[in-house]
């Protein structure tokens, strides 16, 4: 804001005022020969000129002091009348909480201190309201964590610790402080752990200060936690210490831990306590040796989770996994995200396990479409439209494994009708996939589309599909295995033009559907494949001949047959 420039006659009447108030404070001659109205030849005493000097530095300092209050208090009475002033404390309080949800947490405190200096109103505002201090990090200094602990009285607690790194300060310049050491970070705020609300540690690791306090503490978790977020710097392993939970957290809404070393029996406590949960994050936890082939029929608290809105469960032992997915019951509207390891899966014909009635369940969230996609290493399961909650299943292990972990254990608990879209790509599944693998594909339930990528395996299933005994199963009853069509409930086929051509895709019309069109009503043997209803060509660099294109769509039906751009 411009300084305004006073006016020579202001300017002269402050000087006068100085000068008369001087003279008031200082009863002083007014020159060397003392007063002029006395008697000449009588001399006044002459002042000792340093006297002089210091009197007038004193009044000029009293003046200005006066001065200063004198404005200071025309300032308050100005700022009284501001049309803000007239919001009750609480409002402007308030209105400062929103404020500081938007600074970064390692600088909620310098602009708290800040803002308590814009006004006094300000500061006894923000001072009165306990819970703006709530938030310790650990890049503040000790004496500004000491001050924050100090004024937030009994109010919940936001505990963040992060190993020390350059960070940016409000102005978007460099680091603005030195970090308090995390020894005396941790012995600062552990006094106060039963108000903790939110205790986010994202890089617990060895080497840290917070190794040895994880190793000498258990979380304490209190009656106002609300969320925990703890990540150890490295690979999992049962050489790190336990971190060890005590008590239960009736509030707690996100709860979030990563390659950590726990106790199953702890996680499984806290999440059957924990009815308000909205995001669960657990990822790569190990537990003690003698909790990993601990039997999923153990005897455990029951976890229901109903608010829940974001699941993430990503390569868990048995003894954690099981206990939370056995009855949990996903709906559309969670967002879910899943890696298991399927490596170690039991024979697929013993009984139901909870993670594989739990997969049966997210199925039958979706509408009608499962996507699978079989790769050399894993299988993934997704949702086929885009408009609906995107969740993602992945399964780790050779597809051998887990194509009939799903097609024996899993996909037949389903109790809601379902399509599989199945995706197979030469590149996914290696240069030369196993039989077993080939024979799961072929035996895979309720498969109504399919979409082909690359040369080899676009081949393969578009020449199985047009043998009337591509698939062979063992009778019970008879001594011949009963052959029959490849997915016999196939309607939707999308294929690549450079890998398969037109003459191959209408030799497989006519040997799987026959000469008449396929919307022609006709009443098929329950052995026969169902009609298509779509087939999609992705057009390549070579060009379809223009008389076996109109052939495939007197076969497939106006409509039915589409040459993508």
């Amino acid at each position: 804001m411009p300084i305004k420039l006073a006016s020579f006659s202001t300017i002269d009447h402050v000087c006068q005022c100085l000068l008369n108030n001087i003279e008031a404070e200082n009863a002083l001659s007014l020159g060397p020969f003392g007063d002029p109205e006395a008697p000449f030849g009588r001399f006044a005493q002459t002042p000792d000129p340093d006297e002089l000097r210091a009197s007038i530095l004193e009044t000029v300092d009293l003046l200005k002091h006066q001065l200063l209050e004198r404005a200071a208090a025309v300032g308050r009475g100005r700022n009284s009348l501001l049309p803000f002033r007239r919001l009750p404390p609480e409002i402007l309080s308030l209105a400062i909480s929103y404020a500081m949800a938007e600074i970064d947490n390692h600088n909620h405190q310098k602009r708290l201190i800040q803002l308590s200096s814009v006004s006094r109103w300000w500061r006894t505002v923000i001072l009165g309201n306990a819970s703006l201090w709530g938030v310790i990090h650990s890049k503040d200094p000790e004496r500004i964590v000491s001050l924050a602990l100090d004024r937030s009285k009994t109010s919940p607690l936001t505990v963040l610790w992060e190993a020390t790194s350059h960070t940016k300060n409000l102005t978007g310049g460099g680091s603005y402080r030195r970090s308090i050491g995390s020894d005396d970070f941790f012995k600062l705020v552990s006094p106060h752990a039963q108000r903790w609300r939110n205790i986010i540690f994202p890089k617990l690791g060895s080497g840290n200060t917070s190794t040895d306090w994880l190793t000498q503490h258990r979380i304490q978790i209190s009656r106002h936690l609300q969320q925990l977020s703890l990540c150890w710097d490295g690979s999992p392993s049962t050489r790190n210490p336990v971190t060890g939970f005590s008590g239960l957290a009736e509030r707690l809404s996100e709860l979030k831990l990563h390659n950590l070393h726990v106790d199953s029996a702890d996680i499984t406590r806290i999440l059957a306590a924990s009815s308000r949960l909205v995001s669960l994050d657990l990822e790569s936890l190990v537990v003690r040796d003698e909790q990993t082939n601990q039997p999923s029929e153990a005897s455990h608290p029951t976890i229901e989770l109903p608010c829940l809105t974001n699941l993430s469960l990503k390569w868990l032992p048995s003894s954690i996994l099981d206990p939370i997915v056995q009855n949990l019951n996903p709906t559309a509207e969670v967002k879910v995200s899943i890696a298991h390891d399927m490596t170690t899966q039991k024979d697929p014909g013993t009984s139901p396990e909870p993670f594989a009635s739990f997969i049966a369940r997210q199925i039958k969230t979706q509408h009608e479409w499962v996507v699978v996609h079989p790769s050399s290493t894993n299988v993934t399961l997704g949702p086929l439209s885009a408009t609906t909650t995107p969740y993602k299943v992945e399964l780790r292990g050779p597809p051998s494994v887990v194509l009939r972990w799903l097609r024996l254990r899993s996909l037949p608990q389903t109790t809601r009708p379902y399509y599989v879209h199945l995706v197979i790509n030469s590149q996914d599944l290696g240069s030369n996939p196993e039989p077993v693998v080939i024979e799961n594909l072929k035996q895979f339930p309720k498969v109504g589309y399919i979409t082909l990528f690359e040369h080899r395996e676009s081949w393969r299933w578009i020449w199985l599909l047009s043998l009337p005994d591509a698939v062979q199963t063992p009778s019970v009853d008879q001594e011949m295995p009963v052959k029959s069509w490849l997915w016999p409930e196939l309607e939707y086929i999308s294929i690549n033009g450079d890998y398969v051509d037109e003459f191959t895709i209408l030799s497989v019309l006519l040997a799987r559907y026959g000469a008449r069109p396929t919307t022609e009503s006709t009443t098929n043997p329950d052995d026969m494949p169902r009609r298509l209803k779509k087939i999609w060509v992705r057009p390549g660099s070579k060009a379809w001949r223009p008389e076996a294109l109109d052939r495939i769509r007197e076969l497939v039906a106006p409509g039915h047959f589409k040459l993508l751009k």
